[in-house]
């Protein structure tokens, strides 16, 4: 209440601490209330909230196993490292095969004559550039104020037309000299350079010397390697499609036949069995994850009379029983001995867990593989059952993200009681106050009427005649 509040005048009674008990007494019964219901909305939400994460986790593990290329994906390995990398996939056969890299592929180099060092940044005049790479060709133009080596080089590089030669200075100890070479490997890119200049460099530099005594810095190569026996050659060292589905990147020559210390490198390739393992491992935790929060929300202390907040809670109730079901039905299109979960060594505890066999679920994986993918990752199988299901409960319109808005709809509709209430409160106040403030000057008036009547009284003559 605003203005200025003092103590009754007419009655010298602490009016305010009347008004701020009564006050107390108003608001303490409502505030209690609300705050228990604000409590109550809060500890569901958070215990919802707390739901669907582990339940989101859990879809992303199904995720891992549900797609086909799951089950689809190959391993590669090589015996011997260093010489070779690959990739493969699904597309490509299991099996082993021998790798001979006779030759890596390399861009080609032509290096100009060297010049002293103390002359690199010399000017060596205008002219032109013609470039050939492979069939094509281009042509720069030098400036003689931008004509150093290096600015030389830097025009090659940004030329617009450039159809792959790249330029750079090298020095050593003879002195300073260009370097061309190819953006791609292979005998198909070789360069060629040649010069023409006006002679208007410093000290009567000519740009057309350029292309006198150039050599050859690197040669132009392709790639050679042998699988099987049987020669592939290639213009890069990646390598796709000479096995069916297999990328190849060869890095380092190991030719047995001219060096018999080198050993072969033989590329094996399989299912990727253990990323399928850990993603299984993966589904046992993300499971158990679900249910150890599904008890601990839903859990009973007898002796102390205590439940968790989702205790009888019907959609809590339903999400439990949904996926104990449905881990115990059998699967359509899965086919013997990989029919059940529990064939995979997966089974139920008395707590809604699961526990895993890690010794059957890695038998299994080594001689069904294919035969667990029907089991997850079928149209109709354990993933795309599960998933469907924790769709229903934490999707966009899931039982529980509608009672999830459910409850934010009651808290803001809690705030707006909650602003009304102090409103409610004010006005209270301001009328405890008046009634108050009211009583006051009414005992005023009394005390006055008192007052003259006390005094009427005194001033009355006695029965002697006298004033009493």
């Amino acid at each position: 209440m605003s203005g200025i509040k003092l103590p009754g005048v007419g009655s010298g009674f602490p009016i305010q601490s009347f008004v701020d008990a009564t006050v107390a007494g108003e608001r303490a019964p409502k505030e209690k209330m609300l705050a228990r219901q604000a409590n109550d909305i809060n500890v569901q939400l958070s215990s919802y909230g707390s739901l669907k994460g582990v339940l989101s986790e859990f879809k992303d593990s199904l995720k891992k196993l549900g797609e086909e290329e799951a089950f689809q994906k190959r391993s590669t390995s090589f015996n011997n490292s260093g010489f070779a990398s690959a990739t493969a996939d699904k597309t490509a056969v299991a099996g082993s095969y021998t790798l001979v890299v006779k030759e890596l592929a390399e861009a080609h180099k032509l290096g100009t004559a060297s010049i002293p060092k103390a002359d690199a940044e010399k000017k060596l005049g205008s002219g032109t550039l013609t470039l050939g790479v492979g069939d094509e060709s281009f042509t720069v133009a030098i400036d003689k104020e931008k004509s150093t080596l290096a600015e030389v080089a830097e025009a090659v590089n940004n030329s617009e037309d450039n159809k792959g030669v790249r330029a750079t200075v090298v020095t050593d100890d003879t002195g300073s000299r260009l370097v061309f070479f190819a953006d791609k490997t292979g005998t198909e890119s070789q360069i060629t350079v040649s010069a023409t200049g006006n002679a208007d460099g410093e000290g009567g530099a000519d740009l057309a010397t350029l292309d006198d005594a150039l050599t050859t810095v690197q040669a132009a190569k392709d790639a050679v390697v042998t699988i099987d026996g049987a020669t592939v050659t290639s213009q890069t060292n990646e390598i796709e499609n000479a096995i069916q589905g297999v990328t190849l990147d060869l890095k380092k020559v190991n030719d047995t036949t001219t060096d018999s210390e080198k050993p072969n490198t033989k590329l094996t390739i399989g299912y990727d069995k253990k990323t399928v393992e850990s993603n299984l491992k993966d589904f046992v935790t993300a499971f158990n994850k679900v249910m150890g929060t599904i008890n601990q929300l839903t859990a009973y202390d007898a002796e102390t009379e205590r439940a968790g907040p989702l205790n009888g809670d019907g959609s809590t109730r339903n999400l439990t029983s949904q996926i104990r079901n449905m881990l115990s039905e059998p699967i359509e299109g899965a086919v013997a001995p990989i029919k059940t979960l529990t064939d995979l060594g997966i089974t139920s505890k008395q707590d809604g867990t699961i526990e895993l066999d890690e010794d059957i679920l890695k038998e299994q994986v080594e001689d069904n593989f294919e035969r667990i993918g029907l089991l997850f990752a079928s149209e109709k199988g354990v993933s795309n059952k599960l998933d469907e299901m924790l769709e229903s409960f934490v999707g966009k319109e899931g039982v529980l993200t509608e009672r999830d808005k459910s409850l934010n709809e009651q808290m803001a509709k809690l705030d707006k009681d909650a602003v009304d209430f102090e409103l409610y409160m004010e006005k209270f106040e301001e009328r405890t106050y008046k009634q108050f403030t009211s009583m006051d000057i009414m005992v005023a008036q009394l005390n006055q009427q008192l007052s003259a009547v006390t005094s009427a009284f005194a001033n009355m003559p006695d029965f002697s005649g006298g004033k009493q």
